[in-house]
C-alpha cells in the first residue's frame, strides 16, 4: 500500500472518535473568546499501536493580536512521557487541536495517562494558563486493505490481505472484510486482529453471498474491531481493488 493511502487509513482509524474534534474547528459562534489565553485538555486520547505516541484533543484560544509563545501539551504515565506544540493562532475564539504527543523515552501503554497543556503569549506583557487532566488512553487501531485480490474457486471467492495493527492490551474480535464488485456481486470474510503492537497480515477468504467475482475492478470495506475495557474500538479502511486470476 502506498505511504500517502496508509497514513489515510491511520487517520481514519482515530477519525471514529475525533469527528467532531478535527484540528483547527471552531467552536460554536455562542462561544464567548476569552479576555486572555484558554486551555482545556479534553477527556479522548489514543494510544498508538507501537506505544511510542499518545494522541489528545485540547481546546485553546487567545485574544486577537497577542502572539503565542508557546502552545504545548505533556502526557506522563509512571514510565514515560513526552510533549509536542500545537500551532495555536490569536484570532479570539475556541479552537479544537489534535496532537500526537511522541514519547519521549519508554513506551507509552493503556490506562491512565496526565495530560498537561499549557499556553503562553505576549503583547507588551506575558499572560499564561494551563491546564491538567487524568485521561483514560484508548487504543488505536490501524488497517490497510491489500491493492489486489486473487479469485480462488471459479470465482465463488477472492483472497484479499489486511494489514491489522493494535495495541498491547487491546483484544482482537471478529472482524469483517466486504468486497463488491458492481450491483451484482458481494461477500464477506473473516479475521481475527492481533494486539501487540506490531502490523499484521491476514490473508481473508471473502466468500461471495451473491453473484461471482471476475477479473476487475471492486470495492472493499473492512472495520478491524478491538475490546478494551469492556468497549470497542475500529479501526476502518475502505477503497477499490482489483480482482486478477
Amino acid at each position: 500500500m502506498q505511504g500517502a493511502r496508509a497514513r489515510r487509513v491511520l487517520a481514519l482509524a482515530l477519525g471514529l472518535a475525533l469527528v467532531l474534534g478535527a484540528a483547527g474547528v471552531v467552536a460554536p459562534a455562542g462561544a464567548r473568546p476569552s479576555p486572555g489565553p484558554a486551555v482545556h485538555v479534553q477527556s479522548a486520547s489514543w494510544l498508538a499501536p507501537d506505544g511510542g505516541s499518545i494522541t489528545v484533543q485540547v481546546l485553546a484560544s487567545c485574544p486577537e493580536r497577542w502572539s503565542v509563545v508557546e502552545a504545548v501539551v505533556a502526557v506522563s504515565q509512571p514510565q514515560a512521557s513526552g510533549e509536542a506544540s500545537f500551532p495555536l493562532t490569536c484570532i479570539g475564539s475556541l479552537r479544537m487541536f489534535t496532537i500526537a504527543v511522541p514519547s519521549a523515552g519508554g513506551t507509552f501503554v493503556l490506562g491512565e495517562a496526565l495530560v498537561t497543556a499549557s499556553v503562553t503569549i505576549q503583547r507588551g506583557r506575558i499572560q499564561s494558563t494551563q491546564e491538567s487532566l487524568l485521561v483514560q488512553v484508548q487504543p488505536a487501531v490501524f488497517v490497510d486493505l491489500g491493492d489486489t485480490a486473487r479469485i480462488e474457486n471459479g470465482g465463488a471467492a477472492i483472497r484479499l490481505d489486511v494489514v491489522v495493527a493494535c495495541p498491547v492490551g487491546a483484544t482482537g474480535v471478529e472482524s469483517l472484510v466486504g468486497v463488491t464488485q458492481g450491483q451484482a456481486v458481494s461477500g464477506t470474510g473473516a479475521y481475527v486482529p492481533v494486539c501487540d503492537g506490531t502490523p499484521h497480515t491476514f490473508s481473508v477468504l471473502v466468500e461471495a453471498t451473491r453473484g461471482a467475482y471476475a477479473a476487475g475492478d471492486a470495492r472493499a470495506l473492512t472495520f478491524a474491531i478491538v475490546e478494551h475495557g469492556g468497549f470497542g474500538f475500529a479501526g476502518v479502511d475502505d477503497g477499490p481493488v482489483l480482482i486478477v486470476n
